[in-house]
């Protein structure tokens, strides 16, 4: 497996393969995330990944399945995107002690790759993308009833600092 920036060429795999297939596992776990049924969904998550592949402050990597022999047949095709992480550069307001954040905005694993470190290395990437930037912290926010997600997050040293909380009006 590769991690490296996603191309231009790419965004409809990474919106095909991996957003809208997250999108609906998100609905799943809650309605809250529930897709717009009377928008072009894809037309606008195409136009939004396509804008981000040259922003200069986010970064989406991609996990890109390599070559493997295996006996199960359920390893992704050479070449196909299994998973991606999205990373922004977010300055602290001025009154604030403290640095700049790498905020994790998005990370998904396609069912096929998970449980082979292909988050954690995603994470990874994206740690050394807001290193590099000279980010102090990273950050990402995961729905409270997402336990593989939180386990993965926890596993890698993440520690809840703040909870969101929302109610109808």
């Amino acid at each position: 497996m590769q991690i490296r920036p996603i191309r231009a060429d790419e965004v409809d795999a990474l919106v095909d393969d991996l957003w809208l297939p997250f999108a609906e596992e998100m609905a799943d776990i809650d309605d809250y995330d529930a897709l717009a049924e009377d928008a072009d969904v894809r037309a606008e998550a195409l136009d939004y990944r396509t804008e981000q592949v040259d922003a200069e402050d986010t970064q989406t990597f991609v996990a890109v399945a390599a070559a493997e022999s295996s006996d199960s047949g359920s390893t992704p095709d050479e070449g196909s995107l299994s998973g991606y992480v999205t990373v922004a550069d977010s300055e602290s307001p001025p009154v604030f002690a403290r640095g700049s954040v790498a905020k994790v905005k998005d990370l998904y694993v396609a069912p096929a790759a998970r449980g082979e470190g292909v988050g954690t290395e995603l994470l990874e990437r994206a740690h050394e993308w807001g290193r590099d930037r000279g980010c102090e912290r990273v950050a990402l926010s995961v729905h409270a009833d997402n336990d593989a997600a939180r386990s993965c997050y926890e596993s890698m040293g993440y520690e809840t600092r703040y909870l969101k909380l929302d109610r109808p009006l």
